[in-house]
């Protein structure tokens, strides 16, 4: 877990035992303020990728009406303080003295290779199997040009569509809020 979360945050090539525990230290305080303002992983790491200065792009993630802090600007600093803890450590990995340097840029296209853009989630599948079922494949084969390319920039035309918060109504909904491997 502990280097799947690492190749997500961009921090795989850290190199010392000290670097790795303050990592620990940033996945387990992600972990408690995902819980404090509910996010989507999806959006919120793909946003992250691209090394924001601010926490204003990952706000793109955060479920509003789902937050159990009731004071959203203590929460917001929380998140800025994270985030540049976060880039501080990322700093460390990019260390032009260390054994591989590597370059922000490099390090971002390195999480854009493990954070996709775009998954399958329910509530698209499910009205293109109805569409399907009606004898029209368009939607459906739409899904399935957007999903075979997960970690692609796509139109804005298909971003503004497929990458996107689950609609609150849909939190509620029994068999539609996640989509299991099974499924």
């Amino acid at each position: 877990m502990e280097k799947m979360w690492a190749a997500k945050l961009g921090l795989s090539t850290l190199n010392t035992a000290s670097d790795q525990a303050l990592c620990n230290e940033l996945i387990s305080e992600l972990e408690t303020l995902m819980q404090q303002r509910p996010v989507d992983y999806t959006i919120f790491f793909r946003e992250l990728s691209s090394i924001p200065d601010d926490i204003g792009p990952l706000k793109k993630s955060f479920y509003k009406n789902l937050a159990n802090d009731t004071d959203p600007k203590a929460i917001d600093t929380r998140w800025a303080q994270w985030l540049e803890k976060w880039k501080t450590l990322l700093n460390n990995a990019t260390d032009t003295n260390a054994p591989s340097p590597h370059s922000r840029e490099e390090i971002s296209r390195q999480m854009k290779r493990v954070n996709p853009k775009y998954i399958l989630r329910e509530w698209f599948v499910v009205p293109a199997y109805q569409q399907a079922a009606a004898g029209n494949y368009a939607l459906l084969r739409e899904l399935q040009d957007v999903m075979t390319q997960p970690y692609a920039e796509q139109s804005k035309k298909m971003e503004d569509k497929y990458y996107s918060l689950k609609p609150l109504e849909f939190f509620e909904v029994g068999g539609l809020s996640h989509l299991s491997c099974s499924s």
